[in-house]
């Protein structure tokens, strides 16, 4: 399938990340969150995934890995500094596919209203392609996070997709839905454990 390879970016880490979850304490003092868990998809695939986020100061850094049943790993990082003026991030971010294949991003994050961040930016592929893509993500409910975006290539074919994330503690689950440019929708459902602790203070 010609969409497959962004696909499989796309389903592993997203875009811009779900920074909602920490953008409403960005400000508030330095915080780690560290993630494992697992992941199935609907196409039969399965693995393990861990993240790390650090927040501190009104900027949010993030860092992942995954692997895959058959032992492939990739990576992802991403980036967003937080202006508390204006309601608005930078974010910038590469993914690295088991492959060695690297697909980086930027775009802009909007606090439009009490629990609601759109994303806008742009997607560049290993190969010099890129795609933009929009997104809204809503708190819904206390621990919960719903995430709409849509991924444009340069041919005008779209990736629309869907995202509950839901915390409850110290742990939680994600689920994504994902339907390609030929009207095929696929799932990935993943379940982590979540510890939550306070960055050292900075060295006099």
């Amino acid at each position: 399938m010609k969409n497959e390879p962004l696909f499989k970016i796309i389903a592993i880490a997203g875009i811009a990340g779900v920074f909602l979850a920490f953008a409403s304490a960005a400000h508030a003092a330095g915080k780690e969150i560290t993630r494992t868990g697992t992941y199935t998809t609907s196409r039969g695939g399965a693995g393990t995934l861990s993240s790390v986020t650090t927040r501190s100061g009104g900027v949010v850094n993030r860092q992942g890995t995954w692997t895959n049943a058959a032992g492939g790993s990739g990576s992802w990082q991403s980036q967003a500094n937080w202006n508390k003026a204006t309601q608005t991030a930078a974010v910038s971010g590469s993914v690295t596919r088991p492959n060695g294949a690297i697909t980086t991003w930027q775009g802009t994050d909007v606090r439009t209203a009490p629990g609601v961040v759109t994303e806008s930016g742009t997607l560049t592929r290993a190969n010099g392609t890129q795609a933009t893509y929009t997104a809204t993500d809503t708190k819904v409910a206390p621990g919960t996070w719903d995430k709409t975006e849509v991924v444009t290539g340069a041919n005008g074919k779209t990736i629309d997709r869907t995202v509950q994330t839901t915390v409850d503690g110290n742990s939680g689950s994600r689920s994504v839905s994902t339907t390609l440019p030929n009207g095929q929708t696929v799932t990935r459902d993943a379940v982590f454990t979540q510890t939550v602790s306070p960055l050292p203070a900075p060295t006099p």
